[in-house]
């Protein structure tokens, strides 16, 4: 019995990999409750890694690395949250703080990007003069790359060791796979409550350009933001 338990277990697992499965919840009072709003900042995103780092990477590389992915996820995200109010679709009621403003002011307070990930959604809107905060997290298995394209700039060595660490004997090929985890909150200001999540698992291919997996990944949590007129 405990077998069958344990394989429909896992099952349930693999199906929900596989389909994607997503959580999805926004308040019932939304409206009233952000009746007030008028501005609403993305703050760097939470990054967690789970695979295998190589034991000659300093801690430093990865710190670096790191906090440029941050960075990519909060633009990324900042980015498709205006674009999905184009086309047509219904234009959010509230401003959304630039991303580059958002990281200026928590640095004049002296809260760096990995800081920001451990301070209270209360305390970062207040630094950041907004009634609510869209705080997340993604957490992977695979470093990402070619960040240039959102005007990140990383070390040379650290692009050198990223090469190097896509092609390490010991990590196991595979282009698509269904690894990475992605949290997204909206938070009010005033009494930290949520106002509205989204969770889900999204493939990766590998192959791709990492913009690509970013902006789909953000691209998939901004379809269902709320503040929509």
């Amino acid at each position: 019995m405990r077998l069958i338990n344990r394989f429909f277990g896992l099952s349930l697992v693999g199906m929900c990999i596989l389909l994607g499965c997503k959580s999805f919840f926004v308040a019932s009072d939304f409206n009233l409750q952000t009746q007030d709003h008028k501005s609403i900042a993305v703050v760097p995103i939470k990054m967690i890694f789970t695979g295998k780092i190589p034991e000659d990477w300093s801690n430093s590389d990865v710190l670096e690395i790191e906090d440029a992915e941050s960075r990519s996820f909060q633009i990324s995200l900042h980015h498709e949250l205006l674009r999905s109010t184009k086309g047509g679709r219904r234009s959010v009621s509230v401003k959304i703080q630039h991303h580059q403003k958002t990281v200026t002011m928590l640095e004049q307070q002296e809260i760096s990007i990995r800081d920001s990930w451990h301070r209270s959604p209360e305390e970062l809107a207040a630094i950041l003069q907004v009634d609510a905060v869209v705080i997340a997290s993604i957490e992977k298995r695979r470093f990402l790359s070619d960040l240039e394209s959102y005007g990140i700039e990383v070390a040379t060595h650290v692009v050198n060791i990223l090469t190097d660490y896509y092609l390490m004997p010991w990590l196991p090929f595979t282009s698509v796979a269904k690894e990475i985890k992605a949290e997204y909150s909206l938070v009010d200001g005033l009494d930290g409550s949520t106002l509205w999540s989204i969770s889900f698992v999204e493939g990766a291919d590998w192959r791709q350009p990492s913009n690509a997996i970013v902006d789909r990944i953000s691209r998939k949590a901004a379809r269902k933001f709320p503040y929509r007129l």
